[in-house]
């Protein structure tokens, strides 16, 4: 309804009043574009910073994800480097006994007290191979319990 139509049978009077009004559309017309010109762009700029806000998060998400990785993986060499440690700590004390490293010499380089005789038979071998299991076994369940010792303590915290 409100189209406007062309009559080419419609003629401007040159007036102040019709040049007035003119004008005035004239200017009504060219603010409007003004205005949707800086919408545009308003638009159009907002859109790029949060484009680029979103990119910026998802980067950053994606740096937290590697470094809690990393994060779990450190954790994890630090409980078997103190796993390490008490086993170390452990052999430290055994050798600050003299009976452990008298124990130690007589076994691994067949040495002996003066006057005593050493037999070796097939069957010692075995008898080592048997304790060092059994040592080996004995240091997991020293570790593994340890391990639930230092969770517990972690988790009550």
């Amino acid at each position: 309804m409100n189209k406007k139509r062309n009559n080419t049978n419609i003629t401007n009077f040159p007036n102040d009043y019709t040049q007035e009004k003119n004008l005035q559309s004239h200017r009504e017309k060219k603010s409007k574009r003004n205005a949707r010109r800086r919408i545009s762009v308003l638009f159009i700029v907002s859109v790029l910073l949060i484009g680029g806000l979103v990119f910026k998060i998802a980067l950053n998400q994606k740096e937290i994800a590697s470094m809690n990785v990393k994060e779990v993986h450190a954790e994890q060499d630090l409980k078997k480097t103190q796993a390490d440690q008490r086993i170390l700590n452990n052999q430290i004390k055994q050798l600050k006994d003299e009976s452990y490293i008298e124990k130690l010499a007589r076994g691994q380089y067949d040495l002996s007290k003066e006057g005593e005789l050493i037999f070796n038979f097939a069957d010692d071998s075995a008898s080592k191979k048997l304790e060092e299991a059994k040592k080996k076994l004995d240091d997991t369940q020293n570790t593994s319990s340890d391990k639930k010792d230092s969770s517990q303590e972690s988790s009550s915290e």
